[in-house]
């Protein structure tokens, strides 16, 4: 079973900040620490039944695509929200606001939680993810991946191009690999 936390802040972008310091920077990072030692407990907990853990809003989307069909090719899903089902191969290190997903065939692409509303556990590496959003198209900034750097990113599939693109997350559930 893979799971994902929910944060009420997200990393320190400017639009995390900025939603931040409108609802008050102490208060929030007192309730996050106290959500997260409560959620730490949920977790081992969800992740030793092997269930899903859902986060976001809920699914709209019935149909699951294979990753490698939307990975490999975005622009032809880029009027419509996707569901795909991919493995998690790294996560924002400090809300859990990011993530790079990736596919059997080697395809990678970064997914964002829609206006910071939410995050994943950070320690979801390898764990399988259901996830629904919309592709975005975007120049890449080398300053945002400077960012992402910081926040423990290894994996940039935004390196060496001009343009990329991105999955917005409206909703996503994680569990851990299932063997076999």
């Amino acid at each position: 079973m893979m799971t994902i936390w929910v944060w009420l802040a997200a990393c320190s972008t400017p639009e995390a900040t900025e939603a931040a310091g409108a609802a008050g920077a102490g208060e929030a990072a007192g309730a996050e620490e106290a959500a997260g030692a409560e959620e730490a407990g949920e977790a081992a907990e969800a992740v030793a039944d092997g269930a899903w853990k859902h986060f976001g809003a809920p699914f709209s989307v019935e149909e699951v695509l294979p990753a490698s069909t939307v990975l490999g090719d975005p622009s032809a899903y880029e009027s419509t929200p996707v569901r795909i089902q991919a493995e998690i191969a790294e996560v924002c290190q400090k809300k859990g606001c990011w993530a790079v997903v990736r596919d059997e065939e080697g395809h990678s692409m970064r997914v964002t939680m829609k206006d910071h509303a939410f995050g994943i556990d950070r320690d979801t590496h390898g764990f399988e993810c259901d996830v629904e959003g919309q592709l975005v198209k975007k120049e890449v900034d080398p300053e945002r991946i400077a960012h992402f750097k910081e926040e423990g990113s290894k994996t940039n599939p935004e390196e060496g191009q001009d343009e990329v693109w991105e999955l917005v997350v409206s909703g996503i559930s994680t569990r851990a690999a299932q063997e076999g």
